[in-house]
């Protein structure tokens, strides 16, 4: 293949990709467009059974209380979780430490 056919070939590719993202930016805009034209109200989740909550709403939990008592279990558990990486490793390194000492 020559140098000139090299060249024709990338050239054609290149018009084609540029074509691609001319239409993948065109598509954008339609879709931004019906975006504008139908869009919800701001909100959020609860972050146990995904309803739709107000965005100020705090702990980020629906009305239910089954939903806020999971919510405080998983806390729960979290927090334990994190206290025990850090206090277990710490225990480790002061078991060895002392080992080194005496």
């Amino acid at each position: 293949m020559s140098q000139r056919d090299r060249i024709m070939r990338d050239a054609q590719r290149t018009a084609v990709e540029a074509r691609e993202a001319a239409k993948r930016g065109r598509d954008a805009q339609k879709r931004e467009r019906a975006k504008r034209s139908f869009s919800t109200p701001d909100h959020r989740h609860c972050s146990v059974c995904w309803a739709p909550i107000p965005l100020d709403e705090d702990p980020p939990v629906c009305s239910d209380s089954e939903c806020g008592e999971t919510r405080r279990k998983r806390e729960s558990s979290r927090k334990r979780l994190t206290v025990m990486l850090y206090l277990f490793p710490a225990i480790a390194i002061l078991l060895v430490f002392l080992q080194v000492i005496t």
